[in-house]
Protein backbone atom coordinates (compact mmCIF):
# COMPACT_ATOMS: atom_id res chain seq x y z
CA UNK A 1 0.00 0.00 0.00
CA UNK A 2 1.45 3.09 -1.19
CA UNK A 3 1.43 6.48 0.98
CA UNK A 4 -1.26 8.12 -0.77
CA UNK A 5 -3.72 4.94 -0.34
CA UNK A 6 -2.72 5.10 3.23
CA UNK A 7 -3.81 8.86 3.80
CA UNK A 8 -6.99 7.95 1.57
CA UNK A 9 -8.08 5.01 4.05
CA UNK A 10 -7.14 7.09 6.98
CA UNK A 11 -8.90 10.46 6.31
CA UNK A 12 -12.10 7.84 5.35
CA UNK A 13 -12.01 6.83 8.96
CA UNK A 14 -11.64 10.46 10.39
CA UNK A 15 -8.20 10.28 10.92
CA UNK A 16 -6.52 14.35 11.11
CA UNK A 17 -3.14 13.24 12.07
CA UNK A 18 -0.92 10.49 13.46
CA UNK A 19 2.49 10.12 15.01
CA UNK A 20 4.91 7.06 14.60
CA UNK A 21 7.97 6.86 17.39
CA UNK A 22 10.87 5.28 16.28
CA UNK A 23 12.72 4.91 19.41
CA UNK A 24 9.42 4.30 21.64
CA UNK A 25 7.67 1.39 19.06
CA UNK A 26 4.52 3.48 18.68
CA UNK A 27 2.36 4.55 16.14
CA UNK A 28 -0.26 6.73 17.71
CA UNK A 29 -3.53 8.01 15.02
CA UNK A 30 -5.36 11.11 16.34
CA UNK A 31 -9.14 11.17 14.76
CA UNK A 32 -11.04 14.79 14.25
CA UNK A 33 -13.06 13.51 17.46
CA UNK A 34 -13.01 10.38 19.94
CA UNK A 35 -10.14 8.85 21.71
CA UNK A 36 -6.66 8.71 19.95
CA UNK A 37 -5.37 5.06 18.78
CA UNK A 38 -2.15 3.62 19.67
CA UNK A 39 -0.05 0.19 17.36
CA UNK A 40 2.84 -1.02 18.98
CA UNK A 41 5.03 -0.98 16.16
CA UNK A 42 9.03 -3.03 15.62
CA UNK A 43 11.74 -0.70 14.69
CA UNK A 44 15.12 -1.68 15.59
CA UNK A 45 16.75 -2.04 12.61
CA UNK A 46 19.50 -0.40 11.87
CA UNK A 47 20.43 1.55 14.69
CA UNK A 48 19.00 5.80 14.74
CA UNK A 49 22.10 7.88 13.61
CA UNK A 50 23.49 10.39 15.84
CA UNK A 51 23.59 12.60 13.22
CA UNK A 52 20.46 14.07 11.75
CA UNK A 53 20.61 14.07 7.75
CA UNK A 54 17.65 16.06 6.17
CA UNK A 55 18.92 15.26 2.44
CA UNK A 56 18.86 11.41 3.19
CA UNK A 57 15.10 11.84 5.03
CA UNK A 58 14.64 13.49 1.34
CA UNK A 59 15.79 10.75 -0.58
CA UNK A 60 13.95 8.16 1.48
CA UNK A 61 10.58 10.62 0.95
CA UNK A 62 10.85 10.60 -3.09
CA UNK A 63 11.61 7.06 -3.31
CA UNK A 64 8.33 6.63 -1.44
CA UNK A 65 6.81 8.79 -3.24
CA UNK A 66 7.75 6.98 -6.58
CA UNK A 67 6.75 3.68 -5.41
CA UNK A 68 10.30 2.13 -5.53
CA UNK A 69 11.07 2.62 -1.70
CA UNK A 70 8.56 0.57 0.51
CA UNK A 71 7.77 0.53 4.04
CA UNK A 72 9.59 -1.64 5.58
CA UNK A 73 13.10 0.06 3.60
CA UNK A 74 11.74 3.84 4.23
CA UNK A 75 12.10 3.24 7.98
CA UNK A 76 15.22 1.68 7.53
CA UNK A 77 16.54 4.83 5.55
CA UNK A 78 15.22 7.27 7.60
CA UNK A 79 16.58 6.31 11.02
CA UNK A 80 20.26 5.86 9.30
CA UNK A 81 19.45 9.82 8.32
CA UNK A 82 19.00 10.28 12.29
CA UNK A 83 15.02 10.76 11.98
CA UNK A 84 13.66 9.35 15.46
CA UNK A 85 10.41 10.28 14.06
CA UNK A 86 7.86 12.11 12.43
CA UNK A 87 4.46 13.73 12.64
CA UNK A 88 2.13 13.44 9.71
CA UNK A 89 -0.27 16.21 9.17
CA UNK A 90 -2.87 14.69 6.94
CA UNK A 91 -5.85 17.86 7.25
CA UNK A 92 -2.29 19.93 7.16
CA UNK A 93 -0.92 18.23 4.33
CA UNK A 94 2.44 18.12 5.27
CA UNK A 95 5.05 15.47 7.23
CA UNK A 96 7.17 16.65 9.64
CA UNK A 97 10.42 14.75 10.46
CA UNK A 98 12.60 15.16 14.07
CA UNK A 99 15.78 14.34 14.58
CA UNK A 100 17.33 13.65 18.10
CA UNK A 101 18.38 17.39 18.71
CA UNK A 102 15.48 18.91 17.92
CA UNK A 103 16.17 19.17 13.83
CA UNK A 104 12.95 19.59 11.76
CA UNK A 105 12.80 18.92 8.19
CA UNK A 106 9.04 19.21 6.60
CA UNK A 107 8.18 17.36 3.76
CA UNK A 108 5.06 18.95 1.80
CA UNK A 109 2.35 15.91 0.15
CA UNK A 110 2.83 15.76 -3.52
CA UNK A 111 0.74 18.67 -5.13
CA UNK A 112 0.55 20.56 -2.01
CA UNK A 113 2.22 23.68 -1.55
CA UNK A 114 4.21 25.23 1.36
CA UNK A 115 3.45 28.29 2.56
CA UNK A 116 5.52 31.70 1.54
CA UNK A 117 7.03 32.94 4.05
CA UNK A 118 8.54 36.46 4.28
CA UNK A 119 11.94 36.98 3.18
CA UNK A 120 13.19 38.76 6.95
CA UNK A 121 11.77 35.38 9.02
CA UNK A 122 13.75 33.14 6.82
CA UNK A 123 17.11 34.90 7.51
CA UNK A 124 16.13 35.59 10.89
CA UNK A 125 15.59 31.57 11.10
CA UNK A 126 19.11 31.51 9.71
CA UNK A 127 20.84 33.53 12.46
CA UNK A 128 18.73 31.41 15.08
CA UNK A 129 19.87 28.45 13.96
CA UNK A 130 23.53 29.58 13.77
CA UNK A 131 23.02 30.97 17.30
CA UNK A 132 22.58 27.78 18.72
CA UNK A 133 25.62 26.06 16.82
CA UNK A 134 23.02 24.42 14.23
CA UNK A 135 24.53 24.28 10.82
CA UNK A 136 22.44 21.67 9.64
CA UNK A 137 19.36 23.92 10.23
CA UNK A 138 20.93 26.80 8.94
CA UNK A 139 21.98 25.48 6.19
CA UNK A 140 18.35 23.27 5.08
CA UNK A 141 17.31 26.98 4.61
CA UNK A 142 19.32 27.77 1.85
CA UNK A 143 18.44 26.88 -1.97
CA UNK A 144 20.07 23.57 -3.31
CA UNK A 145 22.32 26.20 -5.35
CA UNK A 146 22.12 28.86 -2.83
CA UNK A 147 25.83 31.07 -3.55
CA UNK A 148 27.91 32.51 -1.04
CA UNK A 149 30.31 35.70 -1.52
CA UNK A 150 32.72 37.20 1.01
CA UNK A 151 35.69 39.50 0.09
CA UNK A 152 39.31 36.81 -0.17
CA UNK A 153 40.68 39.45 1.77
CA UNK A 154 39.82 37.31 4.59
CA UNK A 155 41.48 33.55 5.26
CA UNK A 156 37.15 32.43 4.97
CA UNK A 157 36.44 34.14 2.26
CA UNK A 158 35.52 33.74 -1.49
CA UNK A 159 33.19 32.26 -3.24
CA UNK A 160 31.24 29.20 -2.71
CA UNK A 161 28.17 27.43 -4.09
CA UNK A 162 25.51 24.53 -2.66
CA UNK A 163 25.08 23.03 0.50
CA UNK A 164 28.35 21.78 0.09
CA UNK A 165 30.21 25.08 -0.38
CA UNK A 166 27.86 26.49 2.52
CA UNK A 167 29.52 23.59 4.70
CA UNK A 168 32.78 24.53 3.36
CA UNK A 169 32.73 28.45 4.49
CA UNK A 170 31.11 28.18 7.95
CA UNK A 171 33.94 25.83 8.72
CA UNK A 172 36.76 27.78 7.64
CA UNK A 173 34.64 30.26 9.39
CA UNK A 174 34.67 28.85 12.39
CA UNK A 175 38.17 27.27 12.68
CA UNK A 176 39.48 31.42 13.10
CA UNK A 177 36.60 32.76 14.99
CA UNK A 178 34.75 32.03 18.10
CA UNK A 179 32.31 34.64 17.32
CA UNK A 180 28.64 36.29 17.82
CA UNK A 181 26.59 38.61 16.23
CA UNK A 182 24.84 41.60 17.83
CA UNK A 183 22.02 43.10 15.47
CA UNK A 184 21.52 46.59 14.88
CA UNK A 185 18.38 46.51 12.30
CA UNK A 186 17.14 44.80 9.71
CA UNK A 187 16.00 46.11 6.12
CA UNK A 188 13.37 44.92 4.16
CA UNK A 189 13.99 45.23 0.68
CA UNK A 190 11.28 42.70 -0.58
CA UNK A 191 13.42 39.64 -1.63
CA UNK A 192 16.68 41.23 -0.30
CA UNK A 193 17.44 41.63 3.22
CA UNK A 194 20.17 43.85 4.78
CA UNK A 195 21.28 42.55 8.38
CA UNK A 196 23.06 45.81 10.23
CA UNK A 197 25.13 43.99 12.93
CA UNK A 198 28.32 44.08 14.55
CA UNK A 199 30.54 40.85 15.11
CA UNK A 200 32.00 40.61 18.78
CA UNK A 201 34.30 37.59 19.64
CA UNK A 202 37.72 36.17 19.70
CA UNK A 203 40.20 34.74 16.77
CA UNK A 204 41.12 31.15 17.64
CA UNK A 205 44.56 31.19 16.95
CA UNK A 206 45.85 34.12 19.48
CA UNK A 207 42.46 34.63 21.70
CA UNK A 208 42.35 38.41 20.30
CA UNK A 209 39.06 39.75 20.77
CA UNK A 210 37.51 41.83 18.22
CA UNK A 211 34.41 44.21 17.60
CA UNK A 212 33.51 44.53 14.05
CA UNK A 213 30.85 46.03 11.79
CA UNK A 214 28.90 44.14 9.39
CA UNK A 215 26.83 44.14 6.46
CA UNK A 216 25.04 40.78 5.52
CA UNK A 217 22.75 41.28 2.06
CA UNK A 218 20.69 38.17 1.37
CA UNK A 219 18.52 36.91 -0.89
CA UNK A 220 15.65 34.78 -0.48
CA UNK A 221 13.46 33.47 -3.22
CA UNK A 222 10.31 30.76 -2.32
CA UNK A 223 11.24 30.92 0.99
CA UNK A 224 14.72 29.61 0.82
CA UNK A 225 18.23 31.80 0.96
CA UNK A 226 19.38 32.05 -2.73
CA UNK A 227 22.23 34.47 -2.46
CA UNK A 228 24.34 35.83 0.16
CA UNK A 229 27.03 38.27 0.02
CA UNK A 230 28.90 38.96 3.89
CA UNK A 231 30.52 42.46 4.23
CA UNK A 232 32.69 43.01 7.23
CA UNK A 233 35.41 46.18 8.20
CA UNK A 234 37.83 44.40 5.99
CA UNK A 235 40.88 46.51 7.99
CA UNK A 236 39.52 46.48 11.39
CA UNK A 237 38.95 42.34 10.94
CA UNK A 238 42.74 41.89 9.87
CA UNK A 239 44.23 43.77 12.06
CA UNK A 240 42.91 41.76 15.02
CA UNK A 241 43.82 38.49 12.98
CA UNK A 242 47.21 39.69 12.36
Amino acid sequence: MNFATVIERLTAVGVESYHVDYRGGLATYYRTSGPAHAVAMQFTEPPIAEAFAAEGVREAVRGAQEAVVHYPEFVRRTRAAGCVGYDVWIAGRHVVYHGRRGERHVEWFPGAAAPSREPVEVVKQVYSAFGRRDLAAAVALFAPDVQIDQSPEVPWGGHYEGHEGAHEFFARLTRRLDSTLVFERFIDAGEHVVAIARTQGAERAHGRRYDVPVAHVWQVRDGKVARVLFCIDNPTMLAALS
